[in-house]
């Protein structure tokens, strides 16, 4: 990775490198080195409002029961929380309105909204996915509903519209952008950008650049077994080097907000779980080498030393060495 990777981000930031920004709501595009697809009119049509959210594979989770934990972060951003199959939701609450990070299930839309209500009367005005996985969007619609512009990496638009199981317009993002976007918002400047390949091709990592605060979706960050999105582009390669990309960006005081579990953890957990991921990585790489089949390899318990702090996930140890294997044993 070139060692000037995190002040690329950071002048392209600031506006020394060309990027298009958004402000109060308006799009303002300043010499574009990279283009911001505006993938559908920021005006929702009749039709697409609609629709609802696609089918959301839920992991065992009893909505009925589900509550949300609010945690405060700072006096403008709040971590809403509901378990370790959902993915956490990052709030920004001021006088411009409310920006979150994700969605959840559709079944908790209701529950989201009140959350947020009893911070903040301001409406939702930006919806921002760290990627395409229902346990992150599968309220996407319902947002949208509201009036929210739902916004994303261009690769996750296109998988969620034009994937085995197309999603309905209402819920897929009506703005999406190719390699960073700034968002200026709430008093902060909000860094969006695209860690390649990593838990899937269409990731976005949000970083609040004033406040000191980064959510990071499902890159490798809190202690457990993170699924892999072998379906969706990405990789174990991939994760490794969105969580060293995580690390040139932040710095060791940045409040890190991770998709699952946590709600906010720091450099040792990511670095932890890069330890984690080579190592396994590479006894599974042997394995195939040596003409082992995936059920082989599972049974051999290649995670077993790292098992006991990372059961609190929703991923299996047994499920997440099957990922490893289907991403390492695909023709290069």
């Amino acid at each position: 990775m070139p060692a000037l990777w995190r002040e690329k981000i950071a002048a392209k930031a600031d506006g020394q490198d060309g990027r298009t920004t958004l402000a109060g709501g308006n799009v303002k595009t300043i010499s574009p080195l990279r283009s911001l697809a505006v993938a559908a009119a920021l005006t929702l049509t009749a039709s697409a409002l609609a629709g609802v959210a696609a089918p959301a594979r839920a992991q065992g989770v009893d909505f009925a029961k589900a509550e949300i934990t609010t945690v405060k972060l700072t006096d403008s951003l709040y971590v809403l929380v509901a378990g370790p199959a959902q993915g956490n939701i990052l709030a920004s609450v001021g006088p411009d309105g409310i920006l979150i990070v994700d969605t959840m299930y559709p079944q908790m839309h209701d529950k989201i909204v009140a959350a947020l209500k009893a911070i903040s009367p301001q409406p939702i005005r930006y919806v921002v996915n760290t990627h395409l996985h229902g346990d992150h969007t599968g309220g996407n619609a319902a947002m949208a509903r509201l009036g929210a512009v739902i916004i994303s990496q261009d690769n996750m638009r296109k998988r969620m519209a034009e994937g085995p199981n197309p999603s309905p317009a209402a819920a897929l993002p009506t703005m999406t952008y190719s390699d960073t976007l700034t968002l200026h918002f709430n008093g902060d400047d909000i860094l969006i950008f695209h860690p390649l390949k990593a838990h899937t091709d269409g990731d976005s990592i949000i970083y609040f650049r004033k406040a000191d605060v980064m959510q990071v979706g499902d890159v490798p960050a809190s202690l457990r077994y993170p699924n892999i999105g072998v379906e969706a582009g990405g990789t174990v390669d991939g994760m490794i080097a969105a969580g060293r990309q995580v690390m040139q960006v932040a710095n060791p005081k940045t409040k890190i907000v991770s998709g699952h579990l946590g709600p906010v953890i720091g450099f040792r957990e990511i670095e932890q779980q890069i330890v984690m991921f080579e190592a396994v990585r590479d006894r599974v790489t042997a394995q195939i080498k040596a003409g082992k089949s995936e059920a082989e390899v599972v049974a051999s318990k290649p995670t077993k030393d790292f098992d006991q702090a990372r059961l609190g996930g929703a991923i299996t140890p047994d499920r997440f060495v099957s990922l490893v294997y289907q991403d390492l044993s695909k023709p290069k």
